[in-house]
């Protein structure tokens, strides 16, 4: 087998991995470049880019594999040819079906306003413009080949392309449905982490799985996001513990966290319910994935990732007010959050910032998105109570000794970045 890192070596995110045979190739992950890392690329940049990538070392048999869906590995997806197969897991499928079926619904509302009001044409065809992308995506999401998530103590299915088969293990990350996987041809086998954790509440398979299948490795591939930073890793239950602490001490608590992330959304609501407070959403995203989260997970989660939370409206404001809350929310809900704070006590009144850190530090983050500073920026009193999504230096390093492969390639890290 031939490896090929179009992207990732020396960024973190906008991975793009070839790996080919004499007759067949697949590739891990098609992501977009981060804000702030690597070149940023215009929309017509990014499909030139997959088209002279896809011109290039054709093969007979060819398709695409997504290790979950942060844009920064899945965010390409609608430019690969239409006659490649792309797979993703069943989980990822429907959190992108989700996302982007309500940024269509969202620019569809814009568009309605903007009719009833003096805009210029170029602030409708914008609009107009982010319709038609999110229905497309839409359109091909029903497309993707999905694998589903494999009953615990089961084999995980293989998927056949040509001579390379590629084997999903599901993985703990930063948002649901994650995965490494497993490519084997010519005699040869690679293992692909994706990126991945052991400090979440589903990190503990993380080892298990990798002494009893990832064996024999000629080339393991791995995230280096972490190496060059100090964070701490503390366990998700740590967060929580941390959460309940801080809320007990004040009466309206916002946070600020991923709708995605199952595990965080965990940890929020074990918090608030050691607090004795009543979670809030004003959010359909945050709405639509914990229902999804809870259909999909609260039963064999016994519970833990079950969410029933309150979908706020101002009609609930005597009710906030007099009982206090929790509210998760995210950055871009800036202007209805600060219309709420504005109806509360500022000394009642805190923040749990439960992002990294980075996007309202780095200048460089700051300027590209603002949103997460601004949004803190609102509250007078704000406490950082977070875990990274990937892996810490000490969990890579236990990684490559477990699997003790003959040869290593670390991607998704900053240039300077070593293992």
């Amino acid at each position: 087998m031939n490896i090929k890192i179009h992207r990732g070596l020396d960024q973190i995110g906008g991975c793009i991995t070839e790996i080919s045979t004499d007759t067949s190739r697949v590739f891990i992950d098609f992501g977009q470049n981060l804000p702030g890392c690597g070149e940023p690329t215009t929309p017509e940049d990014d499909e030139q880019m997959v088209q002279a990538i896809f011109s290039q070392n054709k093969k007979q048999h060819e398709a695409v594999f997504y290790t979950h869906g942060h844009e920064d590995h899945v965010g390409l997806f609608e430019y690969i040819p239409d006659k490649v197969p792309q797979y993703m897991s069943e989980g990822t499928m429907k959190l992108l079906s989700i996302k982007y079926g309500l940024l269509s619904e969202g620019a569809s509302l814009k568009m309605s306003e903007l009719r009833k009001q003096n805009c210029t044409s170029e602030e409708y065809n914008d609009a107009d413009s982010n319709q038609k992308k999110a229905e497309n995506k839409c359109k091909l999401l029903k497309r993707i080949c999905i694998w589903k998530r494999t009953a615990p103590h089961k084999v995980p299915k293989s998927i056949i392309v040509g001579d390379i088969k590629v084997t999903p293990f599901f993985n703990c990350h930063s948002i649901y449905d994650s995965y490494m996987f497993l490519i084997e041809a010519d005699g040869k086998r690679i293992w692909h982490t994706g990126d991945y954790r052991e400090h979440g509440y589903m990190g503990k398979g993380l080892f298990p799985t990798l002494k009893r299948y990832a064996t024999h490795i000629d080339t393991l591939i791995t995230e280096g996001t972490m190496l060059k930073r100090e964070d701490k890793c503390i366990h998700e239950r740590d967060v929580s513990g941390k959460m309940a602490y801080v809320m007990r001490a004040f009466k309206y608590v916002f946070v600020l966290a991923s709708a995605t992330d199952i595990e965080r959304l965990a940890a929020i609501t074990e918090a608030a319910n050691g607090a004795g407070k009543t979670v809030y959403v004003w959010s359909k995203f945050l709405k639509q994935t914990m229902a999804f989260f809870t259909d999909q997970e609260g039963e064999l989660s016994h519970g833990l990732f079950s969410f029933h939370p309150k979908f706020y409206n101002q009609r609930l404001l005597k009710s906030v007010k007099r009982n206090g809350m929790v509210m998760i929310a995210g950055s871009s809900q800036k202007e209805c959050i600060n219309g709420l704070i504005n109806e509360l006590p500022q000394e009642e009144t805190l923040l749990i910032y439960s992002s990294w850190d980075g996007y309202y530090k780095d200048p460089v983050q700051i300027k590209v998105n603002p949103m997460y500073k601004e949004f803190r920026e609102m509250f007078h009193n704000v406490v950082d109570i977070h875990t990274s999504g990937h892996a810490d230096r000490k969990t890579i390093e236990k990684v490559i000794r477990t699997i003790n492969p003959k040869r290593i390639i670390c991607i998704h890290k900053e240039a300077d970045a070593e293992l």
